[in-house]
């Protein structure tokens, strides 16, 4: 198998962050495919092989970038698309004679019968989102156990870190940045799992490496749990300042969702923030017992760090 790897969506949050590990820590040869190559260059090592391809709509071009390709990771994640993004994936693929890493969520379970969840958790999602990811992972294990591809399937938790936009977990930040109030949705004492963003992506380089570890799914939670309260203490403590707390019911969603296909795709995943949503990672630890995940505390002052430098740009950007 060669020894390349190849990152689909490397300009995205996670895709930068696994081509940042297997440079920098792994020291492997990696090729990052994005649709825009001028913002992957921005956002990763320099010297990095970048290959330029859109993942939903050219297939031989897809082919190229994974030419020659051990393992391919797809952190492609584009709404509405993951079908069209899965069938093409699995056929460059194939033709490469890669291994797969398909980061997934715990969406395919739907609200949790049992907390925290293991991977044999019951899947019965109740959001289009979650049938969706239960679709594409059950067709990815199909591959597998027909020979085709080995895949593997990393199931993440909410995260942060750098590069990470055009979320509530964002909004947290650039939020607790302009010291306005943020807001958490659901309610704030029920405890979610957060990864920070490095370690979602080391976990995921981990898993590819490892023989044995694939025709599975794989839950990496991250270091414990925190209400979202204490999530958005933590980010405001990270940039110095007193904490300014809100929050947006499920009631609200679930209403204007009555007008907005948006708004009603993130009423149907409320549930998570409305009741507890852990995932159990003693399978992961006793795998790996030598992975530490980064404490809560010092992703947040990290993260925090990236944020305001970003926001510090495009503030001077504003008045150019």
């Amino acid at each position: 198998m060669s020894e390349r790897h190849v990152v689909l969506g490397a300009s995205g949050a996670l895709g930068c962050a696994v081509v940042h590990h297997l440079v920098e820590a792994e020291g492997l040869p990696v090729r990052a495919v994005a649709r825009d190559a001028n913002k992957a260059a921005e956002m990763l090592p320099e010297g990095v092989e970048i290959a330029t391809c859109d993942v939903v709509t050219d297939r031989e071009g897809l082919s190229a970038a994974c030419r020659g390709a051990g393992v391919i990771y797809n952190c492609v994640y584009v709404t509405g698309q993951l079908r069209e993004v899965t069938n093409n994936v699995l056929a460059a693929a194939k033709q490469a004679g890669a291994r797969l890493v398909q980061p997934s969520n715990g969406l395919v379970y739907g609200p949790l019968r049992q907390v925290p969840a293991t991977e044999d958790h019951p899947q019965a999602p109740t959001s289009r989102r979650g049938m969706l990811r239960k679709e594409i992972e059950m067709t990815l294990l199909w591959a597998h156990e027909r020979g085709e591809v080995p895949v593997v399937l990393p199931r993440l938790p909410t995260f942060y870190g750098a590069h990470v936009l055009g979320t509530f977990i964002s909004a947290i930040f650039e939020a607790a940045y302009k010291d306005k109030r943020a807001f958490w949705l659901g309610r704030l004492d029920v405890p979610h799992d957060f990864i920070y963003l490095p370690d979602a992506a080391a976990a995921c380089v981990l898993l590819a490496l490892n023989d044995k570890a694939y025709g599975q799914a794989w839950h990496v939670p991250g270091p414990g749990p925190l209400t979202g309260q204490e999530f958005i203490q933590r980010v405001f403590a990270a940039f110095g300042k007193p904490p300014k707390v809100g929050v947006r019911p499920g009631g609200l969603f679930r209403l204007f969702g009555l007008f907005s296909s948006q708004v009603a795709e993130i009423s149907e995943v409320m549930y998570q923030f409305e009741r507890p949503f852990i995932l159990d990672g003693a399978k992961f630890a006793a795998a790996y017992p030598d992975f530490t995940y980064t404490p809560h505390d010092v992703g947040i002052e990290d993260t925090a760090r990236w944020y305001a430098s970003y926001l510090d740009e495009l503030a001077k950007d504003d008045l150019r």
